[in-house]
């Protein structure tokens, strides 16, 4: 009788099944264990599980150039659970996630001044255990690549596919040259660097609803029209953009959440504003494009009838759009400088 013997090519293709098997999405919320298979490496692992190396090799208390053996296990950290490493400060924590460090001691009930040690649990403000990152990826599926995001900009057709941050979560300075190229005004040619800092939001945004493409409104745009010289959009430090197939509403909810920023939701021109700033800032904004701001919602027979899948009522240039409420802050972000050198 013959004895079926498996071609080298077919033993191959079992072992890379198997293999892709074993990078099967895991819940986000929990923390949960990944078993290594051959020829894994540290860095692959993160970046499945769209998180840092330096976070991986610190929950598991080894060193971040280590060499994996098979069948080691690993522990994932979940998101917004962070593990400090030698050396780290509250200050320079908070710093490093754009997070206020009062905000951060307070939430995991510690002083600002309380001295941390190496490989301690830390919560970072905005996060919680209750369950909310499974829902999102329950709804929206997990991003195929974490920390890369696709964007559609519309006035010019352009689609980019941009990694915005390193294996520290520092914003890549490839990705701000790339994003300053994208969010150039469409009437003129004078560009602008974003704000470090509107790149991570906007990688947050991305991977929170699986990695949908973003199409961007508006940018960076010049004084003119309803757009004052004191414009975070002037300062390269806000963006325009809504998520086809993602109501509206959904998209406003969850940028709200984000501290020291701006979120401005505009239901009749069918985009949500996001901005980096001090003091965060929320409001609504009824208007239609080409109208000044109008802040209290009109009568129901006065108001359009308002579709929250499709954008109806575009603005057609960066004029058109309306600019924000004044900020009451003293109109600076969040200070951040940790681009990569």
């Amino acid at each position: 009788m013959a004895i079926f013997r498996p071609y080298p090519l077919m033993r191959l293709v079992v072992v890379v099944s198997f293999s892709l098997l074993m990078f099967a999405a895991h819940p986000a919320r929990a923390e949960h264990e990944h078993t290594v298979q051959p020829g894994q490496s540290l860095g692959g692992i993160a970046k499945h599980y769209g998180v840092t190396v330096f976070q991986l090799a610190m929950r598991n208390r080894i060193k971040r150039e280590a060499t994996l053996r098979k069948g080691q296990v690993l522990i994932v950290p979940a998101p917004g659970i962070i593990y400090v490493g030698s050396g780290q400060t509250l200050a320079s924590i908070a710093h490093l996630h754009d997070v206020d460090p009062i905000e951060l001691a307070h939430r995991n009930g510690l002083s600002p001044r309380d001295p941390l040690k190496a490989g301690q649990r830390l919560l970072l403000p905005g996060f919680d255990d209750s369950g909310d990152a499974d829902d999102a990826r329950k709804k929206w599926g997990a991003p195929k690549h974490p920390g890369v995001v696709s964007l559609y900009r519309i006035w010019s057709k352009e689609t980019r596919h941009l990694r915005m941050l390193d294996d520290r979560a520092r914003t890549r300075p490839l990705a701000l040259t790339q994003m300053r190229d994208l969010l150039r005004p469409r009437l003129s040619k004078q560009k602008k660097l974003p704000h470090p800092r509107l790149l991570r939001l906007i990688a947050q945004v991305s991977d929170h609803f699986g990695g949908r493409t973003l199409n961007v409104v508006s940018g960076y745009r010049l004084p003119g029209g309803y757009t004052r010289e004191s414009s975070r959009h002037v300062a390269g430090e806000a963006i325009d953009f809504f998520i086809p197939g993602v109501p509206l509403t959904e998209l406003r909810d969850y940028c709200q959440h984000f501290e020291h920023s701006g979120c401005g939701y505009y239901p009749r021109s069918h985009f949500v504003h996001m901005d980096v700033r001090v003091k965060s800032t929320r409001w609504t904004d009824w208007s239609l494009p080409g109208q000044a701001p109008i802040l209290s919602e009109p009568r129901p027979d006065t108001s359009p009838a308002l579709d929250d899948e499709k954008p109806t009522h575009q603005p057609h240039d960066e004029t058109e759009i309306q600019e924000p409420p004044p900020a009451e802050d003293d109109g600076l972000p969040p200070t951040d400088d940790d681009t990569a050198p």
